[in-house]
């Protein structure tokens, strides 16, 4: 699986979160919310209180076989745009989707867009997967919810997160589901 493809589906299910999420409060509120946790995310990050890079060792050398060619970068960009548009997300939440941490840490790596994971990347890949479901867990989390909604919010923001997981299993070549 190429990065990019990657972060089609973590931008889809972060979108689909957003609109759930939008839906659930109403856009105004969300917004408000977003914007709160994201200037206390800033807060605890700068402070050291928070990792600097959500991704941790997904962006570990060794891990994507580079294979850059003439802009390939520019197309990748153009295809993640490409796809944000699709989504048809407001104006306001589009910037909330291109600034989420997980992405941005991708984004602003070195790696080139168009890497894959290295053979064998199976277990890599399950991991890679599973970090950006727990780092999107913890990003709703980081937004104020009153209690007596936070269940009901949060299991409407876990929804994408599980289809997202089936679905780049699948791409990755991996049964969604274990043995039975």
């Amino acid at each position: 699986m190429r990065l990019v493809d990657f972060l089609v589906l973590l931008l889809g299910a972060q979108a689909e979160t957003l609109k759930r999420l939008g839906a659930f409060f109403g856009e105004e509120n969300l917004v408000d919310m977003l914007e709160d946790a994201g200037e206390s995310y800033d807060d605890r990050r700068l402070a050291g209180l928070e990792p600097k890079t959500p991704t941790g060792a997904s962006l570990a050398p060794g891990m994507w076989i580079e294979t850059p060619g003439p802009h390939s970068n520019a197309n990748a960009y153009a295809e993640l745009e490409g796809t944000v548009r699709e989504l048809g997300l407001p104006e306001i939440l589009e910037f909330h989707l291109w600034a989420y941490p997980h992405y941005r840490a991708f984004i602003e790596s070195a790696i080139d867009l168009n890497a894959r994971l290295a053979p064998g990347g199976g277990e890599i890949g399950t991991a890679l997967i599973d970090e950006a479901c727990a780092n999107a867990e913890a990003w709703v989390k980081r937004l104020e919810i009153a209690p007596s909604v936070a269940a009901a919010a949060y299991k409407a923001a876990q929804v994408p997160w599980i289809r997202f997981r089936t679905e780049a299993l699948k791409k990755m070549g991996r049964r969604p589901l274990g043995a039975v």
